[in-house]
């Protein structure tokens, strides 16, 4: 009867006890699942993103012009006039710029222009020294100090002087260089010769020109500038990757 009562109580209590036992026996061919990936750090960030050059660009700058007119006596008038420009370009190719510039002066003479052109630099934006070449056409207004023969009663010749307002158009052909300061400053200098067809529209004298009211100006010009051109921050790839 106690074996019995034995053997009864194991069947009974053996389902039970299995699946505990079977539970701690580890099964093949099974990993450990791997954590999730964790947040960009800020380096890989910090890669992703690259500043670029702006198109635009915009510089300041003084000038001083060395001017030829005919005077009133069949000769040649030569004065320097001292002002300052603005000048704007956009990049549209890898080393050609769309420009303008408008400049006064007011030492010497007193003029105004307005020019319009193209910049073109052999080298790439990223060099520290850089050669450029404008080409422009440009409108201009001056009034500068006049003097002439005119002659008197009898045969006698008397100087005239007062001031000639003119106006006309022409073109600037110019060769510099810029000197990248910082990541967006740069010091320019160029020399420039321009070439108008003036016509004037008024006198304040007696004196007339010898060849009508039209004449040619020759001009030669030196500019000392600071350039300034800003950075755009791009990003270039997902830093997720």
């Amino acid at each position: 009867m106690r074996t019995r009562a034995l053997v009864a109580a194991a069947l009974v209590t053996l389902p039970f006890a299995l699946p505990a036992q079977v539970g701690r026996i580890p099964r093949r061919g099974t990993t450990t699942p791997e954590p999730a990936p964790l947040p960009p750090s800020v380096e890989p960030v910090a890669r992703a993103l690259s500043l670029t050059r702006s198109r635009w660009s915009a510089e300041g700058y003084t000038l001083i012009s060395a001017v030829q007119v005919p005077d009133g006596n069949g000769g040649v008038s030569r004065y320097s006039t001292f002002g300052t420009g603005t000048h704007a370009d956009y990049r549209y190719a890898d080393h050609l710029t769309a420009t303008i510039d408008l400049t006064a002066s007011f030492l010497g003479a007193n003029s105004q222009t307005a020019e319009v052109g193209t910049r073109y630099s052999p080298l790439d934006w990223d060099r520290t020294l850089r050669p450029y070449f404008d080409v422009r056409a440009g409108y201009m207004r001056l009034s500068d100090p006049y003097s002439g023969g005119n002659v008197g009663i009898g045969a006698g010749q008397n100087a005239t002087e007062g001031t000639r307002y003119s106006r006309g158009y022409g073109g600037l052909l110019g060769a510099g260089a810029e000197y990248t300061i910082s990541s967006t400053l740069a010091i320019t200098s160029e020399v420039m010769a321009l070439r108008n067809q003036m016509t004037m529209y008024r006198l304040t004298s007696t004196a007339n020109l010898p060849a009508g009211n039209r004449y040619m100006l020759t001009s030669f010009r030196f500019v000392l500038g600071l350039k300034y051109n800003p950075l755009n921050m791009q990003l270039t790839q997902n830093p997720r990757q």
